[in-house]
């Protein structure tokens, strides 16, 4: 079988259990006494973690949904790439509602492949049949069970497959749309208002050709905010300041680097958590996004 064929009717079978979802999510929003089983796996595919604390922490931000074992027939399945301490759970479990926390701990599984590194927890899971098929033993009902990931690609879509449930998430074939390029072009084509700048830059030309253009179309800005194209949590996000550039920085920048970007913005640039600019269109500041 070629592996056109096998992509094609991995896409079929993902299509069809998505379509769970519809009369799935219908009931559970009436948060009333029909039967389900969330099944949780918050696994994160970003280079920027470089610790396993780090990853289990991120992974531990989804805790929040342990809340919904207040509807008395839920089930829900918790998976994270270390143990969770008992003090945590406990805490959430004592913020449930009219309910007992030792009886929604009953409906609580808490499951883990005990695998420090860095890597997704998906492709932990992935690599252990035999730890996905101990989360496909606790799904009382394929038809009435979901999984929840942090995020979706591809890794995220087989776990999907694998346990043959729907997943909570858009289908990662349509990643590109929701990286930030993705966002101004779909702005564009349905005219939604949105800040200045540019989108699918691949080089720091240009990156100094975008600001250039910014700069001709209004003149009174700043700074430009430079933001990596699938950059979270504030990283990957670089302040730019243009503060004494000539007006005629367009022209400018055909014979010479921009000062604070051919120096990787070492002197007149920020980046990092906390650094970025709230996206509004004020007249001293202007976006421009990148895919370095």
């Amino acid at each position: 079988m070629s592996e056109r064929k096998i992509v094609t009717d991995s896409q079929d079978e993902f299509d069809q259990l998505q379509k769970k979802l519809v009369p799935l999510w219908k009931s559970i929003e009436r948060l009333n006494q029909d039967p389900q089983t969330i099944v949780v796996v918050p696994s994160m595919s970003i280079d920027a973690i470089g610790s396993g604390a780090v990853m289990q922490a991120y992974e531990e931000r989804f805790l929040f949904l342990l809340l919904l074992l207040r509807q008395p027939r839920a089930r829900l399945i918790y998976v994270t790439s270390q143990t969770i301490l008992p003090s945590i759970i406990d805490y959430y479990l004592d913020l449930l509602p009219g309910v007992i926390p030792s009886h929604a701990r009953q409906r609580l599984f808490l499951l883990s492949p005990l695998d420090g590194s860095v890597r997704p927890l998906s492709d932990k899971l992935l690599a252990r049949p035999r730890l996905i098929q101990r989360i496909r033993s606790l799904i009382m009902d394929p038809d009435r069970a979901h999984l929840v990931p942090f995020n979706t690609t591809n890794r995220e879509k087989e776990l999907a497959l694998r346990l043959g449930i729907p997943m909570y998430g858009a289908d990662p074939k349509f990643f590109p749309l929701g990286t930030k390029s993705g966002c101004r072009k779909i702005f564009v084509e349905e005219n939604v208002p949105h800040p200045l700048g540019y989108e699918n830059l691949g080089s720091k030309e240009d990156l100094i050709e975008a600001i250039a253009q910014m700069r001709a179309k209004k003149p009174s800005i700043k700074q430009v905010l430079v933001k990596l194209n699938e950059g979270v949590s504030g990283e990957g996000n670089a302040v730019i300041d243009l503060t004494g550039l000539p007006t005629s920085f367009a022209k400018a920048t055909a014979d010479r680097p921009v000062a604070g970007i051919g120096d990787a913005g070492h002197r007149n640039a920020s980046a990092g958590p906390g650094s970025s600019i709230p996206a509004t269109t004020d007249s001293g500041r202007a976006r421009a996004r990148t895919g370095l």
